[in-house]
């Protein structure tokens, strides 16, 4: 059974696969912690317009397979928000790009 990558590893994976809508997003979330499927489709294009959805889900889906993001409900929204690991990754990015 192969052991879980460090937040280190998933962040060098990111960068090399050059995963820039990925890294976006869990900045974005790092950042304000909680958001909305449009927020984090405004973010990735710097809040001028929105990207297409089928292209944010695919990317939210892939990290939440990657277990960094989840969606939860409140109340009548679905948010999504970092997982224990995707903060870690986040944080690690954020600290790469001098944000912190």
């Amino acid at each position: 059974m192969a052991s879980e990558k460090s937040a280190a590893e998933i962040a060098d994976e990111l960068v090399r696969e050059e995963k820039v809508r990925h890294m976006v997003f869990l900045l974005f979330l790092l950042h304000v912690n909680y958001a909305l499927e449009i927020d984090l489709r405004r973010a990735a294009t710097g809040g001028r317009y929105p990207i297409d959805a089928r292209l944010a889900r695919a990317t939210l889906s892939e990290l939440q397979e990657k277990g960094l993001v989840e969606l939860i409900r409140i109340g009548k929204y679905k948010v999504y928000r970092l997982t224990g690991k995707g903060r870690e990754v986040a944080e690690e990015l954020a600290r790469r790009a001098g944000l912190i």
